[in-house]
Parts: C-alpha cells; structure tokens; sequence
C-alpha cells in the first residue's frame, strides 16, 4: 500500500464554475463569519493558504519576506542586522 500527503495543497479543486462561452472554471468555497459562502478562484485560494510577509503578500525565496527591498529592510532590522 503507498501513502499519499493528504492536504490542500495536494487537493485538486473539486468545485467548478460555468462560465459564458462554456468555460469552466476552478474554485473553491469559502465560509464566512456571516455565514455566507465566498466563492474564490482556485488559485487565490492556495495563496491565502500559503505564509505572508510582514506586508501581507506571500513570501518568496527563502520564506522569510516577499523579496522587496522594504521587507528584506524591516526583516534586517527586526533580525538586528
């Protein structure tokens, strides 16, 4: 028997929308606080999942910053470079 990693990001997305011209589209619904679903497509879904720089955009590289000089600056700063 082989083993699998089970996660979301080894999930493919299981939800598609029509679109005109009959399209698809890959997305994923999202729960809110208010109770209402939020669609997203699948690709804005796996960022969300992914770790975000001080600024709030995914991080790149190394994983510590998203590589713009402002984040690689703070990142020096709070490291006491």
């Amino acid at each position: 028997m082989g083993s699998e990693t089970v996660g979301p990001l080894t999930e493919k997305p299981r939800e598609w929308l029509a679109m005109p011209g009959g399209r698809i589209r890959p997305v994923v619904s999202v729960p809110t606080d208010d109770g209402v679903d939020e669609l997203l497509a699948y690709d804005a879904w796996l960022a969300r999942l992914r770790p975000t720089c001080f600024c709030g955009r995914p991080r790149l590289g190394s994983g510590r910053t998203c590589g713009s000089a402002e984040c690689v600056r703070e990142l020096s700063r709070r490291a006491g470079f």
